[in-house]
Order: structure tokens, then sequence, then C-alpha cells
């Protein structure tokens, strides 16, 4: 980590094309101005950590194991005029995977 003092009007410069201003100080904080290309997203730390948190419960929820379905007792009988045949005492039909967003931190 870099530690820098800077007074009020003085910048940070970072690469070529972004910079942080010092606008204001005060007893309270410091106020920052940042100049950089509207692609590169800006967030403050406790916004991204939230959002980070968000993403990891979603993902963990998507992923939850149903509970189990008892199965029937009775061989299931066709009602409909489906296409596809009827499945078999204790078949399970296929459920389609969805693949997860990745978090913020990996994109």
């Amino acid at each position: 980590m870099l530690i820098v003092t800077r007074r009020k009007g003085q910048r940070i410069v970072l690469g070529n094309d972004i910079e942080i201003v010092i606008t204001d100080i005060s007893r309270s904080g410091v106020k920052v101005g940042i100049v950089a290309p509207s692609s590169l997203t800006i967030l403050r730390g406790e916004v991204k950590d939230a959002v980070e948190q968000a993403n990891r419960e979603s993902l963990e929820s998507s992923f939850s194991v149903p509970p189990p379905i008892a199965a029937p007792s009775e061989e299931p009988t066709p009602t409909s005029s489906s296409s596809e045949p009827p499945l078999a005492a204790g078949a399970s039909a296929a459920v389609p995977v969805v693949a997860a967003q990745p978090a913020l931190s990996e994109r």
C-alpha cells in the first residue's frame, strides 16, 4: 500500500487516465474527486463489499438442493396427449442446469 500526504487541490495520478484530486479536508474527513474514463466502474469500498456478499448469498441459494420428492405408490397412467412417454416409477425427469454469473471480483 502506498501512503502519501496531500493537501487540498493536490492530486495523485494513476496510469495515464486516472486522477485522484483532494477537493476538501475537514476534521471529519477528506473529500476526494476521481477523474477516470466512464468505462471504469468506481465504487465505495462498503458498496463493493455489499455487492460481493449479495452475489455469494445468491450463488449459494441457487445451488441449494431441494427436498426429495416421494415416489408414487402406483404406476402413473398417461392422462394427456403429450408426445413424451410417461416416466417409469422412480425415474426422474431431466432438469436444466443454469450457469451462475461470476461475482464482481471475478469480472
